[in-house]
């Protein structure tokens, strides 16, 4: 095992690391008191077997690590990705190309989609990882040699996890499947800062309201979106969810009036009070014209009981005769909101993603006796009446 904790170290291994097929990686951070994640360490493994920390107390500064994230000729192994993508998409300045998350890649593997790298590993290679340190300061020097263990213990095996995963998928002749779903992986939007003038769409509980609150409330979470990121401060810090759809609910216009929301708390409007108000203000004198629409969850009811069933009964048997996790393939409310679709104007591909790529191959168009069509290309759509049920009205 390596320890980088020198720029000097930081530029020699990412030399190294150019020349490598596969690099798997894992993050360590502290995220309980900040708006970002503050990185302790960032962990490596070469296919070779070996290991190396990277001290990002010590080295801070991760952008030379940005055109090995970038270059599309390493595969990048890590464990439910996204979040170590956010983190290191933000601490090097560059979004990772080429991606294999073996959590991702069990669910093509005949395994649980949703499992922890600890369980994996145990069912894939027999290997019993330590957890002990779960909840370690990771920013405090120095590391113990029980948090040296338990992050190498993260990265090691991850290379070889990899290759058995891709041999099911490949014996299961889903692999193109799973190669698909991975390069989704890419540059997401969530990898990003969002702007805060969309930070309304995180608060579910304010998504059914009329137009004129939700303005209100669309208001109120890009300010404060602006002043958590500004203060480096978790955003409920600043005010509660339930906070701001208090006050988008009752509208206050003056101090009386913020202090009569039952659900703020005083102190919270003692101090933010007019910078609460000054976004009420702002969000009441938003054309009726601009003002956003409700976002409520896909309703449930609108789609059909007996239809959402019959399209989880036909994904569940078609994924399982693939060994495919089923719960790769579609969220409940994806399957609501293309039965809504079809409902009212035909679903399209290019809108729903169980009508295209690797979903559309699985699920395979029917005609209306249940007789296949084909195996349905990118180009093809889900006939959503057939003898299952799925297009009853």
């Amino acid at each position: 095992m390596y320890y980088i904790q020198t720029k000097s170290d930081l530029q020699n291994l990412v030399g190294r690391l150019m020349d490598q097929p596969r690099v798997a990686l894992d993050t360590e951070f502290v995220w309980e008191r900040t708006f970002y994640p503050i990185l302790g360490l960032v962990q490596m493994a070469l296919a070779d077997g070996t290991c190396h920390l990277i001290d990002t107390v010590a080295v801070p500064d991760l952008s030379p690590l940005a055109d090995m994230l970038a270059d599309p000729r390493i595969e990048k192994i890590l464990h439910d990705a996204p979040q170590d993508l956010m983190i290191l998409t933000r601490a090097s300045g560059a979004p990772a190309r080429h991606v294999f998350d073996t959590r991702l890649a069990a669910g093509f593997a005949g395994l649980d989609s949703q499992t922890s790298l600890q369980n994996l590993l145990a069912v894939l290679l027999g290997v019993q990882l330590q957890k002990g340190q779960t909840r370690t300061d990771w920013t405090v020097r120095p590391l113990s040699p029980e948090q040296v263990d338990y992050a190498v213990d993260d990265v090691r095996h991850m290379v070889r996890a990899a290759d058995l995963l891709r041999e099911k998928a490949r014996a299961a002749g889903v692999e193109a499947w799973m190669d698909e779903e991975m390069g989704e992986l890419y540059d997401k939007a969530e990898y990003r800062d969002a702007a805060p003038e969309n930070a309304y769409t995180r608060i579910r509980a304010g998504m059914c309201m009329p137009p004129r609150n939700l303005a209100v409330l669309k208001e109120l979470a890009a300010w404060r979106e602006r002043t958590a990121r500004e203060a480096d401060l978790p955003r409920g810090f600043v005010a509660a969810d339930h906070e701001l759809v208090s006050v988008a609910q009752a509208l206050p216009v003056n101090e009386a009036g913020l202090a009569a929301c039952r659900q703020v708390d005083p102190r919270m409007a003692r101090r933010r009070g007019p910078d609460l108000l000054a976004a009420v203000q702002r969000g009441l004198n938003v054309p009726e014209s601009e003002r956003p629409q409700p976002l409520g969850q896909p309703d449930e009811q609108q789609a059909g009981k007996g239809r959402i069933q019959a399209l989880q009964a036909v994904i569940r048997k078609k994924a399982e005769a693939r060994m495919i996790d089923a719960r790769i393939v579609a969220t409940k409310a994806d399957m609501i909101r293309m039965l809504i679709a079809d409902s009212e104007a035909g679903a399209r591909p290019e809108d729903h993603r169980l009508l295209r790529g690797w979903r559309a191959e699985l699920l395979g168009p029917c005609n209306t006796t249940g007789a296949p069509r084909g195996c349905g290309s990118a180009g093809e759509t889900l006939d959503l009446r057939c003898e299952h049920g799925v297009g009853s009205r």
